[in-house]
């Protein structure tokens, strides 16, 4: 295991770049490589998602404690992803658009695929087996696990957010069922979480072995044990998660109350208009 201090592990992964690089080219081709209106949104995500794969929190992850992971788990799926929807222009000459126009129909005839791409593969990852194994072959150099973990993550999270906030407005769910969604969301998360925080030590042997090897002499920085990383790592899938869900949902309510009020006063207006007229 590497050793220095910790804000000196920075983790460069070739594969991750690619795969950044390879979204930052068809965002732009989207639009005819002009400029974008949400690029703001755009660059946040990419930026966030390349440092939690690069930076020492990434090295924390993988070398010490579970709960520097989830963390990661919890920002590429619930922050990134959807902020690379949210900056998805719907207008352009290219045919890029029709093919999102597809997409976001699909996802708003049956909004349960963007629910199950969201919490399964949350599920997945987080399978004892699963995870054991991933993070076995993480370790191997060239492996293209990581790139497949990071990568199912960040579509994940925009298949999630897609049918609430995807490019097409005509194609968002009704923001009641919106609300829903999130909520189920949210208890499948709390249930993840919970499980995760009250497993057996022994649950994640990937982990556990590397608290024995930390307690026969190799590093711990924050002095944390294997039972508090573990609660700490099913803790933050419950409540940020939460906190997350609930923050969309309070948006969703306020569209549907905005939207509700529009439409209440165009149909005013029309009524207006058809008296003035029968006068």
């Amino acid at each position: 295991m590497e050793t220095g201090p910790i804000i000196y592990q920075w983790h460069f992964d070739p594969f991750i770049l690619a795969l950044a690089m390879c979204i930052v080219y068809l965002y732009y081709k989207i639009d005819g490589f002009r400029q974008q209106k949400d690029i703001f949104c755009f660059w946040t995500a990419i930026s966030l998602f390349v440092l939690l794969e690069f930076s020492p929190l990434h090295f924390l992850g993988m070398h010490y404690y579970f709960s520097a992971h989830m963390l990661t788990h919890v920002v590429v799926l619930l922050i990134c992803g959807p902020l690379l929807v949210i900056s998805i222009p719907n207008k352009s000459p290219s045919p890029t658009p029709k093919n999102l126009q597809i997409l976001s129909s699909l996802l708003y005839k049956h909004a349960w695929l963007g629910w199950f791409a969201g919490v399964g593969i949350m599920w997945f990852w987080h399978f004892p087996v699963v995870f054991d194994a991933s993070f076995t072959a993480m370790n191997n150099h060239f492996s293209i696990i990581p790139l497949l973990h990071a990568a199912s993550m960040l579509i994940a999270g925009m298949l999630f957010s897609w049918p609430l906030f995807g490019p097409f407005k005509n194609y968002h769910i009704h923001p009641l069922s919106g609300i829903v969604y999130l909520f189920t969301a949210c208890t499948s998360c709390s249930l993840l979480g919970l499980l995760i925080a009250f497993a057996p030590l022994n649950t994640f042997h990937y982990y556990t072995n590397l608290s024995n090897s930390m307690n026969m002499g190799g590093l711990n920085p924050w002095g944390l044990s294997v039972k508090s990383d573990q609660q700490a790592a099913g803790l933050i899938m419950w409540v940020p998660c939460c906190f997350v869900y609930l923050t969309a949902c309070i948006y969703l309510l306020q569209r549907w109350f905005r939207e509700s009020g529009i439409q209440k006063n165009n149909q005013l207006v029309k009524l207006n208009t058809s008296l003035i007229e029968h006068d």
